[in-house]
């Protein structure tokens, strides 16, 4: 798996990093502790691979920003929803996910999507109408998961 890199923005109190890569056992957050904000907006899009020990180094991360500080969540991978909803302290009381992608699923082409959504389209922990254009005519997609489970981290 291709090794992390990380891409850290500073605009007055806020703190824009956008991650690349795995996050494994050589996750090392000493870089993003220098210089810290009061505003984090993170960035997971091209995060492609977060295994045990990175979910360890995750929250250690996240708890060495102290709870005073505010963390925003954007473009979450599907690993990252199961994270959140799996494992205690990985989206911590200060953070909120604003996008994230859920699987959808199309009968026509038998392919699955991964479909960026905002958090506020999800309302009763349904999951919102997707189409996709195949052969030229607009088909609706099938969420492919549990909608209560998938979007449990939203209930908080």
């Amino acid at each position: 798996m291709p090794k992390l890199k990380f891409n850290i923005k500073s605009d007055g109190d806020a703190r824009m990093i956008s991650f690349t890569g795995s996050i494994d056992e050589e996750f090392d957050f000493s870089p993003l502790n220098q210089n810290k904000g009061k505003i984090y907006k993170i960035d997971f899009n091209e995060l492609k691979m977060i295994n045990s020990c990175g979910i360890r180094e995750w929250i250690r991360f996240i708890e060495s920003l102290g709870s005073g500080v505010q963390i925003t969540y954007y473009n979450c991978p599907q690993i990252i929803v199961q994270q959140f909803n799996m494992v205690a302290g990985f989206l911590s009381s200060n953070a909120k996910v604003a996008t994230f992608y859920a699987p959808y699923f199309c009968e026509e082409s038998d392919e699955e999507e991964a479909i960026l959504l905002d958090s506020s389209q999800i309302v009763n922990l349904k999951a919102p109408k997707k189409t996709t254009i195949v052969d030229g005519s607009e088909v609706e997609l099938e969420f492919d998961a549990i909608e209560e489970q998938y979007f449990h981290f939203l209930k908080r």
